[in-house]
């Protein structure tokens, strides 16, 4: 629950019991949960989903998505604890790489999320897959 404000920023449609539902099921496979980075006072300026699945290219992956920070002063000191997290989750759980999921606006956004993609990239990430989503509307 102290995730929905920041989750609300990333995804203003979502109501507060869609983001509980999402994270409760999320949560209930074995390999997934969702991550968050909080100061000492409890804040959480940081959040992201992960599981670990198989690739065929890359083997077993730590599959990163939702990822989502706070716009403060120290964005970029957040985002490195960010990918610090996911690699140590990665190595926790013996996968062989980590692949962030990120929204279509993080390939032609204004800022943060353009910072989102610079960062990674310069924390040793590479573009390797493109994903595609079609709606599907109901009969």
């Amino acid at each position: 629950m102290q995730a929905y404000p920041l989750v609300q920023n990333a995804v203003p449609h979502l109501t507060m019991d869609q983001w509980m539902g999402y994270a409760e099921e999320f949560c209930g496979g074995q390999g997934t949960g969702v991550m968050s980075a909080q100061n000492p006072d409890g804040y959480i300026y940081g959040i992201y989903c992960h599981e670990v699945e198989t690739d065929i290219q890359h083997g077993r992956v730590l599959k990163v998505s939702n990822l989502v920070t706070a716009n403060l002063y120290d964005s970029a000191g957040i985002m490195d604890r960010m990918i610090d997290s996911m690699i140590d989750k990665a190595r926790d759980a013996n996968c062989v790489a980590v692949q962030v999921d990120l929204p279509e606006e993080a390939g032609r956004g204004p800022q943060p999320v353009e910072g989102t993609v610079s960062m990674l990239r310069g924390a040793g990430y590479r573009l390797a897959s493109v994903a595609l989503c079609r709606p599907v509307d109901k009969k």
